[in-house]
């Protein structure tokens, strides 16, 4: 799969610093998930107090609006770099959390979300403001490929937490690695084409009810509903195949691996997608995949049709990636961009908050597969929502702003 046009050498070395970026930032984000059949009996927690426990860690997410709005104010670059180094930092040091304090793992867990968040946001906007319209979306799914991978790469290491019931902590130990990536990216990352230092403040808060607030609301919407069914969907696939189905961590690893690496193929086919045929339709259509296959992953338990679930499932979530992230900086123009993306980003982390809360409330009384569809009706109502934000296919960004065409 490639894109609709070539890419030059700078934006190559930008891929390729995105893409490392990526995989030792997927590892280190996911092992919260990865690790929650293990760190949960270390700590002495039900299925329903450890959702709470992440519920209360994404808040950290909802703080890195203060790195996006540095963004904003005085470059990309260093907020990018500085919210690197915090993520790698928080994650290693929750390798060694006393098993009595469950409150230093929230905390490192909150802290290590709010660098994720930050790097997320901060990477996507490099991309999108130094590649052209006919790639964006799938330069994008370049970097959104990478966190993916690296996620898998810590699949592929989860057997090593059941060496004994401590294990876990090296998973989380190993994120210190990542450290050695930044020497190269303050060397080789290039600060944006498109960014130049403001002639006056603009408030972190002028997305709310500015001239693009009418949009930025409606993507608000959008992202609530479709965090708060991912959420669970996402936290809960290993405990569904290793607690309630009873596999073994090796037999649940190796599913979703198959499953994932079938679905990655989503990333550069909805990168491919969004820059060919729309931002919308690629996103809808995603969803819907993403709805089915999530919704099937919980209420079968037949072996055989569990990984083409997970499949589906990977593939719809991963194409919607490229297609949102292209979407949400083509609409806002260069100064409020970083910050009205961390917004949105983080009225997601809202979503999946809530998610978890309607799980804790939800799961253990009525089970996971009740508790998935009932949060899936919201991806139908996101389909409608998004219908209503325009198309932003072959937008044009300068430091100026987005340029839409119309349509």
């Amino acid at each position: 799969m490639t894109p609709v046009k070539g890419f030059s050498r700078g934006d190559r070395r930008l891929l390729t610093l995105m893409y490392l970026t990526g995989v030792v930032q997927g590892f280190a984000q996911t092992q919260a998930v990865n690790t929650l059949p293990f760190s949960r009996l270390t700590f002495g927690l039900s299925e329903a107090d450890m959702s709470q426990v992440l519920a209360i860690a994404r808040i950290g997410a909802l703080l890195a609006i203060v790195f996006s709005t540095m963004g904003d104010r005085y470059g990309r670059r260093r907020p990018f770099l500085l919210a690197f180094v915090m993520l790698f930092v928080a994650s290693g040091a929750t390798a060694f959390v006393p098993s009595t304090n469950v409150n230093v793992y929230t905390f490192l867990q909150g802290a290590s979300r709010m660098g994720a968040a930050a790097v997320g946001t901060l990477a996507v906007v490099l991309l999108a403001e130094q590649l052209g319209p006919e790639n964006r979306a799938w330069g994008i799914s370049v970097y959104a490929a990478a966190v993916s991978f690296g996620s898998g790469i810590g699949l592929f290491a989860l057997p090593v937490a059941r060496a004994d019931s401590e294990s876990w902590r090296y998973l989380f130990a190993a994120s210190f690695i990542g450290l050695i990536l930044y020497p190269l990216l303050t060397s080789k990352l290039p600060e944006s084409k498109a960014f130049k230092i403001p002639e006056r403040r603009i408030s972190p808060l002028a997305v709310f009810a500015g001239a693009q607030a009418g949009v930025f609301w409606l993507l608000a919407v959008f992202s609530l509903l479709v965090a708060a069914f991912s959420v669970i969907v996402v936290t809960f696939a290993l405990e569904r195949l290793v607690n309630d189905l009873g596999w073994t961590t090796t037999q649940a690893s190796a599913v979703m691996l198959l499953g994932g690496t079938a679905g990655g193929i989503g990333f550069f086919a909805g990168g491919r997608m969004a820059d060919s045929l729309g931002r919308k339709a690629t996103i809808n259509l995603s969803l819907l995949m993403g709805l089915v296959g999530g919704l099937a992953f919980y209420w079968i338990e037949n072996p055989v049709l569990v990984v083409p679930a997970v499949a589906v499932s990977s593939f719809g979530s991963f194409a919607a990636i490229p297609a949102i992230g292209a979407q949400r900086n083509e609409l806002f123009p260069t100064g409020v961009r970083a910050n009205a993306v961390q917004w949105l980003n983080s009225v997601g982390v809202l979503g999946s908050i809530a998610g978890l809360t309607v799980g804790t409330i939800t799961i253990d009384q009525y089970g996971l597969p009740t508790t998935v569809a009932m949060l899936g009706a919201g991806m139908v109502l996101a389909v409608f929502v998004m219908a209503a934000v325009p198309e932003t296919l072959g937008s044009q960004i300068n430091a100026q702003g987005p340029s839409l065409r119309s349509t």
